[in-house]
């Protein structure tokens, strides 16, 4: 059984310069090795678009379209029409998430008022056209749970988690899945080894968020999506499971919170 990266940014810039063959080879390299499935994420409208070509062209890529807190501070043009530019994507049938979409408060160069409205805008698109969610949380853990919690009825993906095992516990008890990266397997990173604990079996998700996080013993290098591998066995270990019952677990939920049947 092979892995699903649930998140991955296969035509970053760093992948098109320096992975051979570029974005294309890299899916290809993947997708002919341990990997299945990727969804591929967006985050503003061009970078949606390119996600939506991808998801065409593979059998096993599938989309993510919306606009990123840190990218919304260079849109120039109102966010009426910004907003509306990602919803006409929506009605691709390989579209499956609207993402990656939150918070950062990690830098001051994106204005936070403005982050919250780009936040609950794509919440409300989420609650209208009835998708999954992809939300990108740093350094705003409380602000994300507040305003998640204004929309009872849109559920998706904490991605790359980075809160507490408590939050974790808390976020399934509201029907959200939580996904890990590579920094599950970083020595020191204890935070996030205690959180994929505490996950409920079912709400439980791998990702590379590639090309950025890459996992032990690939640190340094531009991290791709067959690197999941690394981090899918990490949990493993520590939940105490098989390799294998962690990728079928995984796959599973990845499946069942996208709405994919195959």
């Amino acid at each position: 059984m092979k892995l699903f990266d649930t998140h991955a940014h296969c035509d970053d810039e760093r992948i098109e310069k320096e992975y051979k063959n570029g974005t294309e080879g890299l899916i290809t390299d993947c997708l002919g090795a341990n990997i299945g499935n990727i969804v591929n994420i967006g985050t503003n409208y061009k970078n949606s678009k390119r996600s939506v070509e991808l998801a065409e062209k593979f059998d096993g890529v599938y989309a993510a379209v919306g606009i990123h807190p840190s990218d919304c501070q260079a849109i120039d043009y109102g966010a009426e029409r910004a907003i509306s530019e990602i919803e006409e994507l929506l009605s691709h049938p390989k579209v499956i998430a609207i993402g990656e979409i939150g918070l950062d408060y990690h830098y001051d160069d994106t204005d936070r008022e403005r982050q919250l409205l780009y936040f609950r805008l794509q919440m409300e698109l989420a609650k209208k056209y009835g998708m999954t969610v992809i939300i990108h949380d740093r350094d705003a853990h409380g602000d994300c749970m507040e305003v998640v919690r204004e929309f009872p009825e849109v559920k998706g993906i904490f991605h790359s988690f980075s809160g507490s095992a408590e939050m974790a516990r808390e976020l399934c008890k509201m029907g959200w899945y939580v996904s890990f990266s590579g920094t599950v397997t970083f020595k020191n990173a204890l935070k996030p080894k205690e959180a994929c604990v505490a996950v409920d079996e079912d709400k439980i998700l791998v990702e590379t968020d590639s090309p950025y996080l890459p996992p032990v013993p690939h640190r340094g290098e531009i991290n791709v999506p067959s690197y999941v591998e690394f981090t899918a066995r990490e949990i493993a270990k520590l939940r105490g499971i098989s390799f294998d019952e962690m990728v079928r677990i995984t796959n599973e939920n990845a499946k069942r919170v996208f709405g994919i049947k195959e």
